[in-house]
């Protein structure tokens, strides 16, 4: 890049490179960014010591070490080029305001709350459930519908012969096998 090997980047040398990305912005029929803007963005970001070329320096500035790289962009590769002019600058600022370190740990997080609301959400709506079916025993009566054989809903209990229980709590029999 620095075509006259003095350590400087200087407007002229930018400019030639940022030519061919012109061009390649007409041929695609994208929006043309002018060198000036695309240059007068570049320094508001990268804030350069002098502001007539750039140093390595420049470039690894703690501050602006994540943003440097769109100025080789802008030079070089026009579709990431694109991508930066058009992002979403809330977006941008969220993730430098997030705790995340990485899209994959802020993925995992955002997933893990969403399954845990789901897993709340069937919990709360078998409490529902649960709640649904105990009202409905208790407004049928103490253990359901009874027959008209006095036993319980299915007409008296197993081997008793359809006579359910008598008042004492013992089962009703009508013959004795013995």
């Amino acid at each position: 890049m620095d075509v006259d090997g003095d350590g400087k980047l200087n407007n002229m040398e930018m400019r030639s490179f940022y030519a061919v990305q012109l061009h390649r912005m007409q041929c695609m029929g994208q929006e043309i960014v002018p060198f000036e803007d695309m240059l007068c963005q570049m320094m508001d970001m990268i804030k350069p010591k002098n502001s007539t070329y750039f140093i390595v320096d420049d470039f690894l500035q703690p501050e602006c070490c994540n943003v440097s790289g769109a100025l080789f962009d802008a030079l070089f590769n026009l579709n990431k080029y694109l991508m930066f002019e058009q992002r979403d600058p809330f977006v941008e600022r969220q993730k430098r305001e997030d705790e995340f370190e990485c899209d994959w740990d802020r993925f995992a997080c955002i997933d893990y709350n969403r399954l845990a609301m789901e897993e709340e959400a069937r919990e709360e709506e078998a409490m529902e459930i649960d709640w649904v079916t105990v009202d409905e025993d208790n407004e049928g009566g103490a253990g359901g519908a009874t027959s008209p054989q006095g036993g319980g809903a299915a007409g008296g209990y197993a081997g008793t012969g359809g006579q359910g229980m008598d008042p004492a709590g013992g089962v009703g029999v009508s013959e004795s096998p013995f």
